[in-house]
């Protein structure tokens, strides 16, 4: 099965460690190609073949430059290959990756809508793999929707598409005419395209549902996995107990953690009885230091690799999934299910979820019994003293999200479920033809 992946970022498990093309794909009995659109080398286990283009070609292009995109051969264990993918500057890459305001966001897209694809280089490309099925992996988007009609246009492969992220609803906060210009136009380039998926996979089951209303299209649940060959085993709880939050504080998830880390003061009045260590990669400022960071009762770490990370779990007690309540960011977030749920699944800890009760992955976690499921400021502060007071209850949450995982998450399953599919979109397509 040969299976052609159409991604935004680039493939690469060192920068990206919590990649999950490569959780869904490493191991399968399957060849890969990737056309992608960021700068950067990828570097995985699956794939070879690479088609790169970059918000710069594409700048390029539009102004007389030659036209986007250039194949490239790359091996994972060759790392003296002399196809290098196209590095922009650091600096330029990362401001266009922070872009939130909606003007600068909605000039990125038309920058990708009207740029010129080297459509021959990109043809040959796709000749010569000869995709037995496409695999588009993004939140809908100008940029990505663009490039899903073009490839389909190319090839008679059908076509798969996943999505984790509120891409079409209109249930938003915005007072930008520009948001609303970019989301309109999304809207539009996703109806047109949503005829073509055979398959659109979702994380949550609530965007399952609402897209099987919106287009009745075919939706499945399409989660990260992993591996569950050793038994569950009960550890003893800490003392002081240990909280962890890894991931991000936009969103105002760092607000969130503030409550937290207030509470465990509060708590902590007498004796450490809980602390919380937060790993991130942002930077944070001032105001987010003297909240979160009073090196006591709550810890800001930094990075961590993911290998690092599963080592700090496993000597943790409770695994934080936490989003922000206020209108604005719990509608952006309402349809979401963060992959950093399923790594407080498979820690090996109690899980902790601190959100809106509509939040998809709060109400998987409820459902599912995974998790010490919380949903307002007076509830979490009773919960948290009470996991003080009962080290029987992390053990208990803990044992739950281990058979969470075990059953919903097993990588085995997973795989077996994806290949089943996908020789089935190609056995369809090859009868009409």
């Amino acid at each position: 099965m040969r299976i052609l992946v159409l991604s935004s970022e680039t493939w690469n498990d060192k920068i990206y460690g919590n990649n999950v093309t490569s959780n869904w794909f490493e191991g399968m009995e399957a060849e890969f190609a990737n056309i992608y659109c960021s700068p950067g080398q990828p570097d995985n286990k699956c794939c070879k073949r690479y088609f790169q283009i970059t918000d710069s070609m594409m700048a390029k292009s539009i102004i007389g430059g030659k036209k986007a995109g250039r194949p490239l051969s790359l091996s994972y264990e060759d790392k003296t290959s002399k196809d290098k993918a196209e590095e922009e500057p650091k600096k330029l890459y990362q401001f266009l990756k922070s872009i939130s305001g909606s003007f600068l966001r909605l000039v990125r897209e038309l920058i990708w809508l009207l740029g010129r694809y080297n459509l021959s280089e990109m043809k040959q490309f796709i000749d010569d793999f000869k995709p037995d099925v496409i695999f588009s992996e993004r939140m809908a988007s100008a940029k990505m929707l663009r490039l899903e009609k073009l490839v389909s246009q190319l090839t008679t492969a059908p076509m798969i598409a996943f999505t984790g992220d509120d891409e079409y609803s209109l249930r938003q906060i915005s007072f930008s005419p520009f948001f609303w210009v970019n989301r309109f136009l999304v809207r539009k380039m996703l109806r047109e395209m949503v005829a073509k998926y055979k398959i659109y996979y979702t994380l949550s089951l609530e965007q399952k549902e609402d897209y099987e209303k919106r287009f009745g299209c075919k939706m499945k649940i399409l989660q990260k996995c992993g591996s569950f060959e050793k038994e569950y085993e009960s550890r003893p709880v800490h003392c002081p107990v240990r909280l962890i939050y890894a991931g991000k504080f936009y969103m105002d998830r760092w607000k969130v953690l503030g409550e937290i880390a207030d509470i465990l003061r509060e708590i902590n009045k007498d004796s450490i009885e809980a602390v919380l260590e937060i790993y991130t990669a942002d930077k944070p400022t001032q105001k987010q230091k003297k909240l979160l960071d009073d090196g006591v009762h709550s810890i800001i770490k930094g990075r961590v690799s993911q290998e690092e990370l599963r080592d700090i779990y496993s000597c943790a007690d409770i695994a934080l999934h936490v989003e922000s309540r206020s209108p604005i960011y719990a509608l952006k977030t309402r349809l979401s299910f963060s992959t950093k749920i399923i790594d407080c699944i498979f820690s090996g800890c109690a899980v902790l979820a601190y959100c809106r009760k509509d939040q998809s992955g709060w109400l998987h976690l409820k459902r599912e019994n995974a998790a010490i499921c919380v949903s307002s400021h007076m509830e979490l502060k009773e919960t948290l003293k009470k996991l003080c007071l009962d080290a029987s209850m992390i053990q208990r949450y803990a044992k739950n999200a281990y058979l969470c995982g075990k059953k919903s998450h097993d990588k085995k399953d997973v795989q077996k479920m994806l290949k089943e599919d996908f020789q089935t979109v190609i056995e369809n397509q090859t009868a009409l033809h």
